[in-house]
């Protein structure tokens, strides 16, 4: 299954303001192209802009779903920032809450899945840089998401440094211990080019367990960016037959990605690889190539930031870094 969230990922790149027309438009094309899951945007406790796929409500979204769509629909949660108690008892099926949260959030974010679980909500779980925890982490882990039984549970690669094997051996802990009705997702960040190739590994990987691929529409998204919606959605239509529709996906690119990437592109580059190399927060890599360090000194900086303060940005230990080198 493609889970498709330009809206939302891609929104680092401007801000989340694809100004409302355009929002509605892409989710149209996008429920045009039978994507099984789409993601809208963030839901945030903050004065709602319609212009901005940024929602303070989930009533906001339904306005903005087709009818008869056959797709379901996501929004995203950063654990912190959305009470709980804004939340009513839910009777929307096609719907989705994605939370995501940092390991030391862990218990708090869980318990707070399991209170939008209990008030009816399809959830689906987002730890951020899974990469980070440990075999027996990752299995307390599992056995505390079998409890809240959710949709999902995603492997993710927040900063875009997962090897193959890296992406096999978490998702053979997620198979093996997960209950069968949960589904496994991926979201990977290009950094290193490989966000296509560990996809397709895990599509290999898959058999009675339901996948779930995130993708972005000409992969936009911050730095890097990431897998290409067209790119996957053609692979899986002629490896198995599948019927997601390509035309309005391009059409999206046409009238309403590219114009954006022109003012502001994203993809592969030296900074957004040392990044991943060193397992560095990307905004590090974007914060310093726009001081214009040289390559070499940007990579050296990188590798000083303390380990356990690689995956956060923080400007003020970066300049700090910074003023043993010329910036």
């Amino acid at each position: 299954m493609v889970l498709d969230c330009t809206l939302r990922d891609g929104g680092y790149v401007n801000n989340w303001d694809f100004g409302f027309n355009n929002i509605s438009a892409i989710i149209k094309n996008l429920s045009d192209s039978h994507l099984n899951f789409i993601e809208c945007g963030y839901l945030k406790d903050a004065v709602y802009n319609s212009d901005k796929a940024i929602f303070s409500d989930i009533s906001q979204l339904l306005t903005l779903i087709p009818k008869n769509s056959t797709s379901m629909y996501t929004l995203m949660i950063n654990y912190g920032e959305y009470p709980i108690e804004k939340f009513t008892d839910s009777q929307i099926n096609n719907i989705y809450i994605r939370v995501a949260f940092k390991k030391k959030d862990l218990l708090p974010a869980l318990k707070y899945c399991r209170e939008l679980s209990d008030k009816g909500y399809n959830i689906i779980i987002n730890p951020m840089h899974t990469n980070l925890y440990s075999d027996d982490e990752i299995n307390s882990l599992i056995d505390k998401v079998n409890e809240i039984n959710p949709y999902s549970l995603f492997i993710v690669d927040t900063i875009g440094c997962m090897q193959t094997n890296d992406v096999t051996r978490l998702f053979s802990a997620y198979n093996d211990r997960l209950l069968s009705k949960i589904s496994i997702g991926f979201h990977s960040h290009n950094n290193l080019q490989l966000s296509f190739s560990n996809s397709l590994e895990l599509i290999k990987l898959t058999a009675e367990r339901n996948l779930i691929i995130d993708s972005t529409v000409f992969g936009m998204g911050r730095g890097a960016g990431n897998i290409r919606t067209e790119h996957l959605t053609k692979y899986i239509n002629d490896l198995f037959g599948q019927k997601y529709n390509i035309i309005p996906i391009l059409k999206t690119i046409n009238d309403y990605i590219e114009p954006i990437y022109k003012k502001n592109p994203w993809g592969y580059s030296l900074p957004y690889y040392f990044a991943a190399v060193n397992q560095c927060h990307p905004d590090y890599a974007k914060y310093l190539s726009e001081k214009s360090i040289k390559i070499e000194d940007i990579n050296n900086i990188l590798q000083q930031i303390p380990i356990e303060q690689r995956s956060s940005f923080n400007m003020s230990l970066i300049d700090d870094i910074c003023k043993n080198f010329v910036c």
